[in-house]
């Protein structure tokens, strides 16, 4: 087995076709770019098909990368210039619409599409997983430039958004897609006990219920950047499920739900205070590091190296006489200050 089989995430991609598609979306990239960059006068809607290009192919790039086993950090680097991207191409071709939505297509980005339905919620998924919430705004105003065929139709989609932004727009019809969004719909709005089940039901038809989109069926024709239910990912974390039941599922993509689970849980522990460690004078010293005597909160009086076994001696109070003192520690040999409460 080689190390490309080892590391790729689906086997579905073989390492020739990943080189392959990196290639064709890295050379497609560069052409949309420097043909967007270029003064030389254009076709009618060549700068639209160039700017949707360089998103759309930018966007995929990173889903095949994923597939193929890169690094997620590598991954999140990537991210905020795909979401400028795509932001280029919304404010030059998408405008608000007085007639009906035109046909499924991913650069309508009108939801009523299920091919734009796919992927405004992939990039509020990568979003909300890749720890980027600062670009949530940015692609809830994609979706509000044509507010009229977008908001206040689809459940599911305005339950993600209340879970993500706090405000909520009143649905007045139930699913755009019900097939095969149902069940991911209900596990937003049943009780905790029922929710893995139902999200359970949904990854394992959404394959097939993804059909009609464009992508369907690519790994049959070397096109293939991967399968990826990232919805069902981003229902899993807004709403803590537990994803013990389908977290093998091919198309499910657990190791960035792990990966946003890890940040999460990394950030609760920053914002947790730590206690402080502290000592009276005759006690032994637990371990080496600075101490010192506070004569206000984050403010030292006094200030000493101490090593592991030490004696704590008098020192001077906030009255500013030497005496009996406790001492708090300020840092560890080799690490960085302990935060003081």
């Amino acid at each position: 087995m080689t190390h490309f089989d080892t590391n790729r995430r689906q086997k579905l991609l073989s390492e020739k076709d990943y080189l392959d598609n990196e290639r064709g979306y890295k050379y497609g990239i560069r052409l949309s770019r420097e043909s967007l960059e270029s003064n030389k006068p254009k076709a009618t809607g060549a700068d639209a098909s160039n700017r949707w290009s360089l998103a759309s192919e930018s966007f995929q790039l990173l889903l095949l990368d994923y597939t193929a086993g890169r690094p997620i950090e590598e991954l999140n680097a990537q991210f905020p210039e795909i979401i400028g991207r795509f932001d280029l191409y919304v404010a030059n071709e998408v405008s608000p619409r007085s007639k009906s939505p035109p046909e499924n297509r991913a650069d309508a980005f009108e939801i009523t599409q299920l091919d734009a339905y796919v992927y405004v919620l992939w990039l509020l998924a990568l979003c909300s997983l890749l720890g980027r919430p600062e670009f949530i705004p940015t692609v809830v105003r994609w979706v509000d430039k044509t507010r009229e065929f977008n908001r206040g139709r689809d459940g599911l989609f305005e339950n993600v958004m209340q879970a993500l932004t706090g405000s909520h727009v009143v649905s007045e019809r139930v699913l755009l897609h019900p097939e095969p969004y149902r069940p991911l719909a209900r596990a937003t709005v049943s009780a905790p006990e029922e929710r893995p089940a139902l999200v359970k039901e949904f990854v394992q038809g959404w394959y097939k219920g993804m059909k009609p989109t464009y992508w369907h069926g690519a790994h049959t024709d070397g096109l293939y950047f991967g399968y990826w239910c990232l919805e069902a990912a981003l229902v899993t974390v807004l709403w803590d499920i537990d994803d013990s039941s389908y977290r093998d599922n091919l198309v499910y993509p657990k190791d960035l739900v792990d990966y946003a689970r890890q940040q999460q849980a990394a950030a609760r522990s920053a914002d947790t205070p730590k206690p402080h460690i502290s000592r009276k004078t005759g006690e032994r010293c637990p371990h080496t590091g600075r101490w010192g005597v506070l004569e206000s909160p984050g403010a030292f009086v006094q200030e000493r190296m101490f090593r592991e076994g030490d004696t704590f001696p008098d020192g001077i109070g906030r009255d500013g006489r030497e005496g009996p003192v406790t001492w708090i520690v300020m840092g560890r040999e080799g690490g960085g200050p302990t935060r003081v409460e």
